[in-house]
């Protein structure tokens, strides 16, 4: 599969849309200390923000929907996410935190609606509500991980794995269901004192595996797409409000 502050982000690393190739081991993506871009007692543009004015780069804005049910049934699917597990960092547990914003909207304009939600950090997840009942899209699986949406509704994830590995996943809706998925991976390996990548690899989902094909059979499914990560998009409404 599948941020209050889910930064992707960008200490060293600028992950800004699905064509930046993570060039060296020097650009490390940090987790979640970039402050939100919400923070109107911070004036100044922060690195991110400077980056993606060089790249003209567009924020996407999602227009709101009504929520398609409670919040009670909203919260209760957020816990059903249930607990993750990893090696060597801390349980990331659904059941014991809570949402705390939302956005309500339609991502693949199908008519169905999608819920966004973030907890406190790293939590967050999405849902599409089809068929008069909540399905899980994506949610945050570990804590170096961003979620994001382009201008087309695509879900983006980007995240270091514990082992240095940068992933940049997306996710293609239709009908308010996975219709594509597929990730560009870059390893990397330790020679001397220095980080060397291993090279770019591009998969695609094929029935339940992904499989590794080449750039340019990627780009066809998923040509170049900016994305706005969850701590700069704008809309988010307060979900412990009645």
């Amino acid at each position: 599969m599948p941020l209050l502050s889910l930064n992707p982000l960008i200490t060293d690393m600028k992950l800004v849309h699905t064509s930046v190739i993570f060039a060296t081991a020097a650009l490390l993506m940090a987790g979640c200390d970039l402050k939100q871009a919400n923070d109107k007692e911070n004036t100044e543009p922060t690195e991110a923000e400077t980056l993606m004015a060089e790249e003209g780069f567009t924020f996407v804005e999602l227009v709101p929907k009504p929520l398609p049910c409670s919040k009670e049934a909203i919260q209760a699917a957020w816990k059903q996410i249930g607990t993750v597990e990893r090696p060597h960092t801390k349980t990331i547990d659904y059941r014991q935190n809570t949402p705390t914003l939302f956005i309500s909207t339609d991502l693949d304009k199908d008519g169905n609606t999608e819920v966004l939600l973030r907890g406190t950090e790293p939590y967050a997840a999405i849902f599409s509500f089809l068929d008069d009942s909540l399905h899980l899209i994506t949610f945050v699986d570990q804590f170096k991980m961003g979620l994001g949406i382009t201008s087309d509704g695509v879900i983006m994830r980007s995240g270091a794995s514990s082992k240095g590995d940068f992933m940049m996943q997306f996710i293609k809706l239709k009908d308010s269901k996975t219709a594509a998925s597929g990730a560009v991976k870059e390893a990397f390996t330790l020679k001397g004192n220095e980080m060397v990548s291993e090279g770019m690899h591009y998969l695609l989902q094929v029935d339940s595996a992904l499989v590794e094909v080449t750039k340019e059979e990627y780009e066809q499914v998923l040509p170049n797409q900016e994305a706005t990560y969850f701590e700069d998009l704008e809309g988010w409404e307060d979900f412990r409000k009645p």
